[in-house]
């Protein structure tokens, strides 16, 4: 993963071969049955430059194909075992690796990491006193783990604040046969382990092959023989309710639906009889403007403007 850094858990030689001759065994891991489980956790490592923790906590996948991560979600339960926080995935968020690494939000190790690699839980990160983590799958709990004083079938110690002390705990290796234990370990990050295809583009509705073919404003005895005539040129229905004509800067919504290759007419709009200035008729979806057609001052009474062969 571009922009994270291995993180450090030893200052010196002396530390890093102490630790390789007193590892503490805990537990003795199994295979795990689900798709999803805990691989490994770090609940407490600081550095000396910052007073922020650089926790993270990394997911295994025991099958060979991809994985959908949606139908899970990583819950946190805090020192007081109360629920802290939920880490949820957006529909097609696909493990692709096999393993994947998610660090803490508010971490400077983590500032460049993209952000469905990050958690925020709460504002400190993962308290290293004591804490549980629960993979979830619709309501059942298919892995969880626990530390300090809170207690689980896979218990881990609390962990070190120090940066000499801190230890990773690995929880289970990638054939799962490991013991549980304290152990330095550099999580690895992969930057392509999670896949999100793009959304795909939501198409607004459209009028697109309307056309407004012709304005009676002129009427013969009273206003309700004006009407504005469409046209579908579609070789298919159009729903209407996507379509707004727009005149004198007020906006008509219509309804219905017109068949493929037909006229209709609008008399809901009262049309000013022959203006002194010309007015615009306009037909408009969300994407914009459609078609428009212009009448002007000149309208004799009981005559229409129409279009004829598109002119």
């Amino acid at each position: 993963m571009s922009g994270m850094k291995n993180i450090k858990f030893f200052t010196s030689l002396g530390i890093i071969v102490a630790a390789m001759f007193a590892r503490p065994v805990f537990a003795e891991s199994s295979v795990p049955t689900s798709p999803l489980f805990f691989r490994a956790v770090n609940a407490g490592y600081k550095d000396d430059n910052s007073a922020q923790n650089y926790d993270f906590f990394e997911l295994g996948k025991t099958v060979a194909d991809d994985l959908d991560l949606s139908a899970f979600k990583i819950q946190y339960f805090n020192s007081s075992n109360n629920l802290a926080g939920e880490l949820e995935f957006a529909e097609s968020t696909i493990l692709r690796a096999d393993s994947v690494v998610f660090g803490y939000q508010k971490s400077s190790q983590y500032q460049d990491a993209p952000a469905r690699y990050l958690y925020n839980f709460s504002s400190s990160g993962l308290a290293s006193t004591a804490g549980r983590l629960r993979i979830v799958q619709g309501e059942k709990i298919i892995d969880e783990l626990c530390w300090g004083k809170l207690s689980c079938d896979q218990q881990l110690p609390k962990f070190a604040t120090k940066q000499a002390d801190n230890r990773t705990a690995v929880i289970c290796q990638k054939d799962c046969t490991e013991l549980f234990s304290l152990e330095e370990y550099y999580p690895n990050i992969q930057e392509d382990a999670i896949y999100i295809p793009e959304p795909k583009p939501v198409e607004k509705p459209s009028c697109s092959g309307l056309k407004i073919t012709e304005i009676y404003s002129y009427y013969e005895e009273n206003s309700s023989e004006q009407f504005i005539e469409l046209f579908n040129s579609n070789e298919y229905d159009q729903n209407l309710t996507a379509c707004t004509l727009r005149y004198k800067n007020k906006n008509y919504p219509l309804t219905g639906t017109l068949t493929a290759e037909s006229y209709t007419i609008i008399q809901d709009i009262l049309l000013t009889k022959d203006p002194s200035t010309s007015i615009t008729v306009e037909l408009r979806d969300e994407n914009g403007l459609v078609d428009s057609l212009t009448y002007s001052h000149g309208q004799k009474r009981g005559a229409s403007l129409a279009l004829l062969d598109g002119q």
